[in-house]
Order: C-alpha cells, then sequence, then structure tokens
C-alpha cells in the first residue's frame, strides 16, 4: 500500500463513552497501515482514549453534544486534536489546571481523574485553546519513536 503523507482523518462521534472503544482501535489500526509501530500505535491509541474521555465526561453538556477528533498523519509525528462544546465553568477551570500543573498539585489533578499527565508523559507537545464560548480544543503532538538514528559505536 502506498501511503502519501501527509493526511488527514476527521471523526465526529456523538458524546457517549461506547464510541471511545472503536474510535481508538480504529485510530490505532490507521497508524499500522501508515508503517507506524504497534507500540507506537498502542501509546497513541491511549493518548486518544484520555482525550476523548475528558471530551465526553467533562465537555458535553447537552443529549445531542458531539466530539470532533482530526489525526494529521504525517511521516515523522502525529497531530492529534480534539474539540467538545465545553463544559461547566468547574470543569474549565480543572482542565486549566491540569493543564498546567505544578510539581506539588500533580497528585490533586490525578485523584481527581483528568488523566492528562499520561498524555503529557506520552507526547512531545499538549496545548489547550478555549474559545470565549468555552468551546474547548485540545492539540496533541506525538513523535514518531522508530526513526532511524546513527548506530552507538
Amino acid at each position: 500500500m502506498d501511503i502519501r503523507f501527509p493526511y488527514k482523518i476527521h471523526i465526529q462521534f456523538p458524546g457517549d463513552l461506547d464510541y471511545i472503544p472503536p474510535v481508538r482501535k480504529f485510530v490505532s489500526e490507521m497508524l499500522q497501515v501508515s508503517n507506524f509501530t504497534p507500540r507506537f500505535a498502542y501509546r497513541s491509541e491511549i493518548i486518544v482514549d484520555e482525550i476523548c474521555n475528558n471530551a465526553v465526561n467533562y465537555g458535553c453538556v447537552t443529549n445531542d453534544a458531539k466530539v470532533e477528533l482530526v489525526c494529521e498523519i504525517k511521516d515523522d509525528h502525529v497531530d492529534f486534536q480534539i474539540k467538545d462544546e465545553g463544559g461547566s465553568k468547574e470543569h474549565i477551570r480543572r482542565l486549566r489546571q491540569a493543564m498546567h500543573t505544578e510539581e506539588d498539585k500533580k497528585d490533586d489533578i490525578h485523584k481527581r481523574g483528568l488523566g492528562l499527565e499520561i498524555v503529557k508523559m506520552l507526547s512531545e507537545k499538549i496545548d489547550l485553546e478555549i474559545d470565549s464560548r468555552n468551546l474547548t480544543s485540545i492539540h496533541v503532538v506525538r513523535k514518531r519513536e522508530d526513526i532511524e538514528r546513527e548506530p552507538k559505536q
């Protein structure tokens, strides 16, 4: 299969947790078909699971809420962008706090269940954008791990 980089995949799904397992599995399989390693695909699946769960749990406040996931696959990295309709002021505050945690607050954030620490650990970059209507967008960059390097001598 001849894959031309970059390419984008747009996935929109209802704000329901039942949709997340097939979405994350699709992303994982898409990455493997694009010649990323199974390890990279699995770790990316964890990222997708965390950001999608947060979007559904904290950013979907109406019954007809939608979540949008955009994956831009390049030869050396993947960009994930998740968008939701925002959430309550409390959820937005917690999200901002989780994105900008200080070392002494990490345990408190972890106890509250946002799960962004693992996303930070597995990513090169993570950014949060909240517009004037509380629409929330998280952008995650994950670099390819298997790029050939000079052998050690």
